[in-house]
């Protein structure tokens, strides 16, 4: 795949299987892989012999990973925000960088992954847990000074409302979205020169990469997808495929996915909205970043517009050729199918 950077994460709590983390940290390899990260909620770390033996395993299947493989950096993010601190608490956090801080384990990355919230005080009891000083917000971004000369960085990205929650259960806890959490805001981070947000090409994590290559994820499933950057109906999978060549030629052979690596998921939803008008709405008032395509293309009209309107634009382009007479047949398909709506959908 041509990885820089191979991430272990969840969707749930990944160490929940610590010998598969443990294994995923000793054979994760490609050719130019510079660093592999391990998100946990730290739960795991019940109480100091605990934290030990769970970060230790970790340590040792980095350090004896064969001689053979890249000899990338190991980093542990810690997911801790409001939401964990009720469960959990900050300790089980604390106990794991306290820890890091140990003679042999210091060149073990460690970072914490927050959301922005007011009325959150929880990178506040953290830090006073561990002693340690707290600076002000710079770009999202607040650091930990600890007693013993390390600096631990805190980043904050903004609430997925529709993921982990909804805006009805929001509004009865003591914690909400400051104007910096809306998308519209934070999505600023990640713009390009040409002033677009495209996820398929960047890296969102603290410090803002904008990538030659993919933004992949491949899913416990064996799926294959682009950030925000195909169709999640049409996925390549990891089990069904012979190589990452095959699978990329699989992705590309999609219009819609082209468009989407091209442009991003807010230059779909305007190119939906002749169509079907919501999808403004859906681009403006859903705040979050990494699901609006599949907002989008939830439909199965959905998804046969905008691969039509894709393919239209890259053959006006000149980038792709195709049947003339098929590509009709496709739109009087659509054309069929909208005259079938309900009221209230699509241009009604």
């Amino acid at each position: 795949m041509g990885l820089w950077k191979a991430v272990l994460s969840g969707g749930g709590e990944p160490m929940v299987e610590p010998e598969f983390c443990e294994r995923f940290v000793h054979e994760v390899d490609s050719p130019g892989l510079e660093e592999i990260e391990l998100i946990t909620s730290a739960h795991f770390a019940a109480d100091e012999d605990e934290t030990g033996r769970r970060v230790r395993s970790l340590v040792d299947a980095w350090r004896t990973r064969p001689a053979h493989l890249a000899r990338a950096n190991f980093t542990i993010r810690i997911s801790l925000d409001w939401f964990h601190a009720q469960r959990i608490g900050v300790e089980p956090a604390a106990r794991v960088i306290r820890l890091l801080g140990e003679d042999g384990l210091r060149d073990v990355g460690c970072y914490v992954r927050s959301v922005l919230l007011d009325g959150d005080s929880t990178t506040e009891k953290l830090a006073a847990a561990l002693g340690g000083e707290l600076t002000e917000m710079d770009d999202y971004q607040r650091r930990i000074h600890l007693p013993d000369g390390r600096t631990v960085l805190v980043y904050f990205k903004n609430l997925i409302v529709e993921g982990r929650m909804n805006q009805r259960k929001l509004s009865r806890l003591p914690v909400s979205l400051p104007e910096q959490s809306l998308a519209e805001v934070f999505g600023r981070r990640f713009e390009t020169e040409q002033g677009k947000s495209v996820p398929a090409r960047t890296y969102n994590g603290p410090q803002v990469r904008h990538l030659e290559g993919l933004a992949c994820l491949i899913e416990d499933d064996g799926r294959v997808r682009i950030l925000e950057g195909n169709d999640p109906h049409r996925c390549p999978n990891v089990r069904q495929t012979d190589d990452w060549e095959q699978a990329i030629e699989y992705l590309y052979a999609d219009p819609l996915t082209v468009y989407l690596v091209d442009n991003g998921p807010q230059d779909l939803a305007r190119l939906l909205a002749d169509e079907f008008p919501d999808s403004l709405r859906m681009a403006a008032d859903t705040n979050q970043l990494y699901h609006l395509t599949e907002l989008l293309l939830a439909e199965p009209d959905r998804r046969l517009y905008a691969t039509l309107r894709a393919l239209e634009i890259h053959l006006a382009e000149g980038r792709v050729t195709a049947d003339r007479e098929t590509v009709e047949r496709a739109w009087a398909l659509f054309s069929a199918r909208s005259e079938q709506r309900p009221p209230g959908t699509g241009r009604d």
